[in-house]
């Protein structure tokens, strides 16, 4: 495994910047480890997936944009965002069909096909997941705020 030391465990610790490196580890040999994707390799997967959202972004073609393998990409992806790849597709899918309920008035299967689901069903229940209401509920409250905090008086 390769590994890049940034510091010897005195400079940026000894400024207090050590927290600022999200991806860093400072074992006991003092020297700063860095575990997760690499700063340039963040951008370049999260442009992947972001113009790749209508279709099907792929553990495979993130990888091949980190200049990773597969599986060694899985591991950094996990460490730097805390979850799946496959989990952060999908909240970006949502909140891509979340900015399209508030900003237009098209269909939710509309909006399910064009965010990358395939289909209508597969958009509610990957919503309801990890929203807790179904897309039509959101929609109506996120274009009518005040009835939610008004109804709950």
């Amino acid at each position: 495994m390769t590994q890049l030391y940034v510091s010897d465990g005195r400079g940026l610790e000894a400024l207090g910047l050590a927290a600022s490196f999200p991806g860093h580890k400072a074992p006991a040999s003092g020297y700063l480890r860095w575990e997760g994707l690499l700063p340039w390799q963040v951008r370049r997967v999260r442009d992947y997936v972001e113009s790749g959202l209508n279709s099907r972004p792929s553990i495979k073609g993130a990888a091949e944009r980190a200049k990773l393998s597969p599986s060694y990409f899985s591991r950094r992806f996990r460490q730097s965002f805390g979850m799946t790849f496959s989990q952060f597709v999908a909240r970006r899918r949502i909140a891509r069909a979340q900015t399209m309920m508030i900003r237009s008035r098209s269909s939710l299967c509309q909006i399910a096909l064009a965010c990358g689901f395939t289909d209508q069903a597969h958009f509610t229940r990957t919503f309801g997941g990890l929203i807790g209401s179904t897309p039509s509920e959101w929609r109506r409250l996120a274009a009518h705020p005040r009835e939610q905090t008004l109804g709950s008086h």
